[in-house]
């Protein structure tokens, strides 16, 4: 297999761009990194899934390399634009936790150009679980400390938090997530970015009508709020279904990677032979 190569440098609305890596051939995969992060988190997924399918990575606006300012808003353009430059008419898209909830607008709003929707650690907007299913994401607090100037604090309570480390076992996969969230700067937490608005479709009843093939990935230690997501999807999308890795979490991409691999290769391939 070639190395990955840069595919593109897609120019952006607001005037940046965002350079898109490529690996493998085949359907197009696009893959949205979740909060924190960047598209490193999906080093041990590239070469696995690029064994079928061309796999596309790229650092959301806000975080990694990229330079385009945080704005939730924009990510939908964000991937309009990406799927032209790459002359896409329709693509996999994968999306993992805040960014699963992005995918899934996606979906709703912009079914025509996808072949399928994979979600990992999802939100569906408009959907409140019971209060027993608690908060997952202290988000208020690690704005606190973003504005406070204390970002190596955020970063080590961030990475220590059951989301980022429940079932991540392997060294490697812990000094990855090390890496990348010391590269985090929380632009989204101190900057000016408009929060999220609602979208423009109601997306909670839309799913009973959503005809596209939808995968939801749940770690068995996920959050009880991320699983009673996932199971309302389940249960109003026609098409999804849910696969549950053993021993993992929130990031179950890292903490169960072969699984996870296996179990989105075998959607795919299934996805592909019915197209």
């Amino acid at each position: 297999m070639s190395p990955e190569q840069p595919a593109a440098t897609v120019d952006l609305a607001d005037g940046h761009s965002t350079r898109v890596y490529s690996l493998g051939e085949g359907e197009p995969l696009l893959l949205l990194h979740g909060w924190s992060l960047d598209r490193r988190s999906f080093a041990p997924q590239r070469e696995a899934l690029a064994a079928r399918y061309r796999v596309l990575t790229f650092d959301r606006r806000g975080f990694g390399e990229s330079t385009a300012p945080p704005d939730l808003n924009r990510e939908l353009d964000d991937i309009d634009r990406i799927l032209d430059a790459l002359g896409l008419g329709r693509v996999h898209l994968l999306g993992v936790s805040q960014a699963a909830r992005l995918a899934l607008r996606y979906a709703v709003l912009r079914p025509e150009r996808l072949l399928s929707l994979l979600l990992q650690g999802v939100v569906i907007d408009g959907y409140t679980p019971d209060a027993s299913a608690g908060q997952d994401l202290p988000l208020a607090h690690y704005q606190a400390l973003a504005r406070a100037g204390a970002l190596d604090t955020l970063r080590e309570e961030w990475l220590a938090h059951p989301m980022m480390s429940a079932g991540i076992e392997d060294p490697a996969q812990r000094a990855l997530l090390a890496r990348i969230v010391a590269d985090y700067h929380a632009l989204d937490l101190t900057s000016e970015a408009p929060p999220i608005a609602p979208p423009a479709i109601d997306v909670l009843a839309a799913l009973p009508a959503m005809e596209l093939p939808v995968l939801v990935l749940t770690g068995e230690l996920e959050t009880p709020a991320r699983k009673a997501h996932a199971a309302e999807l389940v249960r109003l999308a026609p098409r999804a279904r849910e696969v549950t890795l053993a021993g993992a979490g929130h990031l179950s991409n890292l903490a169960a990677a072969p699984a996870y691999n296996a179990a989105v290769l075998a959607f795919l391939d299934g996805v592909s032979a019915r197209s």
